[in-house]
């Protein structure tokens, strides 16, 4: 005996208030996270700004490569402190396909590095880009890089330290180009991302020093 069609208009009405309500929840916890972050941003002198559709769009690994650039929510950019100097970051709430996935925060690196790499931890899924190969373990993280030869000089001690300190909730770090980028959980508290921020900036700081290592040794 078939399913009657009302039970399946049902089970479809149900889905729908369901999806629906997820949204709403969604729009809810981004705006209240968005107040969270104006404030943040007004007491530390960074910019602030709801929506950035073009931001995400200067990266290409990690979550960028998963789930496509989509778009930068709650944006906020200004100058990390370091003992080196300023650094640009920029925290946001990543939204793809409609969804904000996670909370990506960026550091500026000094100078382009010579190649990409991406810091997971065991728990994370492994990279879905064919243009990165395991390398070796750079503390409790493993190194997928897109180009071995050019990136092992920089897997130094100073950076696995760097990365170690990140802690376990911060799944995947990345570094490519000029950047060095780090994935929290969404939900995270400014106090949590401000800390992630001064992270990667030594994590940005370690890469430095290993392409200057890098550098003396080609000479």
């Amino acid at each position: 005996m078939g399913i009657p069609s009302s039970v399946w208009f049902l089970v479809a009405v149900v889905a729908l208030v369901v999806g629906a309500a997820l949204l709403i929840a969604d729009r809810s916890n981004s705006r209240g996270g968005g107040r969270d972050r104006r404030k943040w941003a007004a007491q530390h002198d960074w910019e602030f700004v709801e929506t950035d559709p073009v931001l995400p769009g200067r990266w290409r690994f990690g979550t960028i490569h998963q789930g496509g650039p989509g778009v930068a929510r709650n944006l906020v950019a200004g100058q990390v402190p370091t003992p080196d100097g300023p650094r640009q970051g920029y925290l946001f709430d990543h939204e793809q396909a409609g969804r904000v996935s996670t909370v990506l925060a960026a550091v500026q690196v000094a100078r382009p590095l010579p190649a990409a790499v991406e810091l997971r931890l065991p728990s994370a899924p492994l990279p879905d880009d064919a243009g990165l190969d395991l390398l070796e373990p750079v503390g409790e993280r493993y190194a997928f890089v897109s180009d071995a030869e050019a990136v092992r000089p920089l897997l130094t001690s100073r950076l696995a330290d760097a990365a170690d300190v990140i802690g376990d909730d911060v799944e995947l770090v990345w570094a490519e180009d000029t950047w060095v980028l780090g994935t929290a959980p969404v939900g995270s508290t400014p106090a949590r991302l401000q800390d992630l921020l001064a992270d990667l900036a030594e994590v940005a700081a370690a890469l430095e020093q290993g392409v200057r290592a890098r550098d003396r040794s080609d000479r």
